[in-house]
């Protein structure tokens, strides 16, 4: 398999990558063919391979960019010092959020692809990095709060995978005719999470 260097991608790569992933995020893995992506991105389908060989390559290449630029954004993020459990879990809850509606391509494919053994290389984007981070941060303010190393992952497994879902929920409602207002929002989540750390 011929790696492509993310850090160095043309204009045109970019363009079939974000046609790519806007697909996969719509019909999935599976249904996005190279036709669709070249028609989308305004190339024609042999450019695609000219520059990324194969849609394994492609999607490979897509999720490493994406990957990359979250761990880069999350170190960044939880390198800065919090005034306590409450600031924490505030600011942390805000920063999933947005960090899962920014890369919500990758978020969304990632999720409809669980369970598929052809894209398990490719599909590689880890929340639980975010989890493993936002833990060891939580455990600094310890003495607010007496848990066991397992109650504060699940706490924070608890957390993310709430966030998860209402992103989730709302890119279901802007593809659906649904017109029913979320009843759960971001705020309710982590005065949930800061109820149960109490």
């Amino acid at each position: 398999m011929v790696n492509v260097n993310v850090e160095a991608l043309t204009n045109t790569q970019q363009r079939i990558i974000d046609a790519a992933l806007d697909l996969v995020s719509h019909v999935g893995y599976k249904s996005t063919t190279t036709k669709m992506i070249a028609q989308k991105a305004g190339v024609n389908e042999t450019t695609i391979f000219k520059n990324f060989q194969s849609k394994q390559v492609l999607l490979d290449t897509a999720f490493k960019q994406h990957t990359k630029q979250i761990t880069k954004e999350v170190d960044e993020f939880f390198c800065q010092s919090f005034k306590d459990t409450t600031d924490l879990m505030k600011q942390s809850g805000r920063f999933i959020a947005d960090i899962f509606d920014k890369h919500r391509q990758i978020v969304i494919g990632a999720i409809k692809e669980v369970g598929n053994e052809q894209t398990k290389t490719i599909f590689n984007y880890k929340q639980e990095y975010i989890q493993q981070l936002l833990c060891i941060k939580l455990k600094e303010f310890s003495h607010e709060h007496l848990l066991t190393n397992q109650q504060y992952e699940t706490v924070i497994y608890i957390f993310n995978s709430a966030i998860m879902s209402l992103l989730v929920d709302k890119a279901r409602q802007e593809y659906s005719d649904d017109e029913q207002e979320m009843t759960v929002h971001l705020d309710d989540v982590i005065e949930l999470i800061l109820k149960t750390l109490r």
